[in-house]
Parts: structure tokens; C-alpha cells; sequence
């Protein structure tokens, strides 16, 4: 009997989100993000589907000797897809942006994902404030839904802020980003673990982010990003 309530209540919860989305399409999803015309699903119009460059399903950088794998170029539709989600408050696109990372990573034939945990590169809390969520890991939470695989948002932190990225040459990256991040000192996972960004640049923060990793002797783990620049 409470095999049958809980089953009927899951399915109740599963309408409900199912009509939620469908509300918040016809909110966000009347007109394409990237060329403005009207489109019936998604968030991108097919024609600005099939300008975004898609990257192959092996790694496209090594960093601090992890395979870094990412899904497209930034640039045109992905670049304006990653703005709209964090800095206009349009997080459907969270959604979508999970859909390509899921549709990517089960073409990935080398990794393991096997009991993968999912570690968002979370945001400081200043930022967090004033957006009023973290981009990432609202990807990482419909990345989870997609997959099954578990989101750990507690244990990797960013503890100071830090000056866009994008401002600064590669030796003020560097600096910019000391001592940002901690992890938990008593995280241990034995299945892949998944630090999930949504762009990789000069590859400075990652490089940050997994030497407190390797530093804990965890050797099972990638890094994937929806995107990287071409420099």
C-alpha cells in the first residue's frame, strides 16, 4: 500500500514539473535567444542549431594530467544560450544546456560514468546573491535529472570573490584565483567524479580546482564544460 501511494504520488510530482515546463515555454521558448524568430520548442531555432561548432567526444585538454572534455566552441548561440542563463534570469535554458551535455557525454566511450557524482564549479556567494541562483548548478541539477548521476554542491566551495576572468591576462588569472576554492577535507567518492562548468578559457580555474583534487590523491575524475574558446 505505500509502494502504491508513493508511486501515485511520483507520478502526480512528474505532471506537475511536466506542466511547469510546459508554462515556462510558453514564457521563455516564443522566440529564439540567438536571431529573435518564433519557434515552437527549445530555446534555439533550428537554423542557429546548426551554426553552433560541436567538439569531438574525446578530451580537448589535459590539466593538471585530467581529461578535460567540452561539448562546443563559445561563440554565437552557446555564447548567448550561457548569457541568457547567467545574467538574464532565463533558467530554462539551464534545461537545454543539460540536454546537449547528456546527449554529449553518452557518445564518451572512454570514461566510466558509472556511480559519477556531479560537482558544479558553484559560484561565490556575492554573485550568488545577486543573481538569486548559480548558473552551474542549475545545469547540474537538470544534468542530474537526465542522468541519474548524484550533485554534490556542498563540498567543493568558493570562498573568495574574484574579479571576472575575462578582464585579466593569464598571469592575473592566476593570482586573481588564489586560494578561491576549498574542498571538503574529508570528501572520498569511489565512482568518476564530474567537475561541471559551463566554460573553459585559459583553463585556470579547473587548474585551481583540481590541484585541491589531486592533492586528495582522487585520480578518477574529468572535467566537462558546454564550452571552451578557440584561444
Amino acid at each position: 500500500m505505500d509502494d502504491m501511494k508513493f508511486n501515485f504520488f511520483t507520478r502526480i510530482i512528474n505532471i506537475f514539473k511536466t506542466l511547469v515546463k510546459e508554462f515556462l515555454d510558453l514564457i521563455y521558448k516564443r522566440k529564439c535567444i540567438e536571431c529573435g524568430c518564433s519557434i515552437n520548442e527549445h530555446v534555439l531555432c533550428k537554423s542557429c542549431l546548426k551554426t553552433v561548432q560541436n567538439l569531438s567526444f574525446f578530451p580537448q585538454q589535459i590539466i593538471n594530467g585530467y581529461r578535460v572534455y567540452s561539448v562546443f566552441y563559445y561563440g554565437g548561440a552557446i555564447k548567448t544560450l550561457i548569457h541568457q542563463l547567467k545574467f538574464k534570469h532565463n533558467k530554462i535554458c539551464a534545461f537545454y544546456a543539460a540536454e546537449f551535455l547528456y546527449s554529449y557525454i553518452k557518445q564518451i566511450k572512454d570514461e566510466d560514468f558509472n556511480n559519477a557524482l556531479i560537482i558544479p564549479v558553484i559560484t561565490h556567494k556575492k554573485n550568488f546573491r545577486q543573481r538569486g541562483y548559480d548558473n552551474v548548478l542549475e545545469t547540474a541539477k537538470e544534468l542530474s535529472k537526465l542522468t541519474g548521476f548524484r550533485v554534490d554542491s556542498n563540498s567543493l566551495k568558493k570562498i573568495k570573490y574574484t574579479e571576472p576572468q575575462y578582464k585579466l591576462n593569464a598571469k592575473q588569472r592566476i593570482k586573481n584565483l588564489e586560494d578561491s576554492f576549498l574542498l571538503d577535507k574529508n570528501f572520498n567518492h569511489t565512482g568518476l567524479v564530474i567537475i561541471l562548468d559551463d566554460v573553459v578559457t585559459t583553463g585556470s580555474t579547473l587548474n585551481v580546482i583540481t590541484n585541491l583534487f589531486k592533492e586528495k590523491e582522487i585520480n578518477n575524475l574529468i572535467c566537462l564544460t558546454l564550452s571552451k574558446t578557440k584561444t
